[in-house]
């Protein structure tokens, strides 16, 4: 059983080509303590016979067709009009039509372009944060990444308000930027498919587990015990998580910390040691070696080249 979606009927296309890209300076004072960070927002229209990505694609976002890519970030994209194909390490290959959202969740390998007979027309934001992640595996899932919202102009105008917004960049345009994204996720939830039974026990489960990683990821968390807490044994807890995620437990946990250790060097004056500790890691020497395998430059690096200079 599916929530009726709007009537679907093709978008006017724009009369040329576009191609926006815009990406958002964020604030160290509130960017951690609000939630949700806009990272970047853009469309794009593809037309027929297009090479994809364009050449004009981010330099951050770009990826072939051959080796697809793994986003550290949640991205939602709106297809106004065209159509095209997305394979995921979860789904496999399916089709993607016009009036279709596609989420993209952080750490999951896929790749996806349009028709090439057809193109398409893609209206984007790229989004993180505790809030954005609760929200998404509270109702989203990286298995089902297609929803179906029809011709949504109030979708298309949320994204186009957020480019906006994003390129003139007043006072506050962050904290405004992300309530546009929580309402275009409160659109697209409410077309999500339902089923007519409960989910089953073990993905309310493997959810569970998905959300407290997000809100303890900085508490010592026995993977072993804790499969014991959700009634499962470790082998059936760690096969059903890799299957609803794409990943162990161990690593799904290694990159929320990952990412909140980014967060911190990016925008907060606190020392390696420091961020270490906060993002539940075992001591500096650990916390440095994981980053750098994780990252391929060690914290220091990392703060040098994009953190914020106070």
């Amino acid at each position: 059983m599916h929530r009726s979606p709007a009537p679907l009927s093709t978008m006017n296309p724009a009369p040329e080509y576009t191609n926006t890209t815009v990406y958002g300076l964020p604030d160290p004072a509130d960017t951690l303590r609000w939630g949700l960070h806009v990272l970047a927002a853009g469309a794009s229209k593809i037309l027929p016979g297009s090479s994809y990505p364009a050449k004009a694609h981010p330099d951050e976002y770009l990826f072939s067709w051959k080796k697809g890519r793994v986003l550290n970030e949640y991205q939602l994209i709106y297809i106004s009009s065209g159509a095209g194909v997305f394979e995921s390490a979860q789904t496999g290959k399916i089709n993607v039509e016009a009036g279709q959202v596609l989420l993209l969740f952080p750490g999951v390998w896929h790749r996806y372009k349009p028709n090439t007979k057809l193109g398409w027309d893609e209206n984007w934001v790229a989004f993180t944060g505790d809030a954005a992640r609760r929200i998404m595996i509270e109702y989203f899932t990286p298995d089902r990444p297609l929803i179906q919202v029809g011709e949504n102009q109030e979708l298309l105008e949320l994204v186009s308000s957020t480019i906006e917004l994003m390129q003139k960049a007043p006072l506050g345009y962050q904290h405004r930027a992300a309530a546009r994204v929580m309402d275009a996720l409160a659109i697209i939830e409410l077309n999500r498919p339902i089923s007519d039974t409960r989910e089953s026990e073990y993905a309310t489960k493997i959810q569970n587990a998905q959300l407290y990683f997000a809100e303890h990821f900085e508490q010592l968390i026995e993977m072993r015990d804790f499969a014991e807490q959700l009634g499962l044994s470790y082998s059936l807890f760690r096969k059903l998580f890799k299957e609803n995620t794409g990943m162990a437990p161990q690593k799904y946990l290694i990159d929320i910390r990952i990412a909140k250790a980014r967060e911190l060097l990016r925008h907060t004056k606190l020392s390696v040691t420091e961020i270490g500790q906060k993002t539940g890691f075992c001591g500096i020497y650990f916390f440095s070696r994981l980053f750098k395998k994780w990252e391929g430059i060690s914290p220091l690096a990392y703060r040098k080249r994009v953190g914020e200079r106070f």
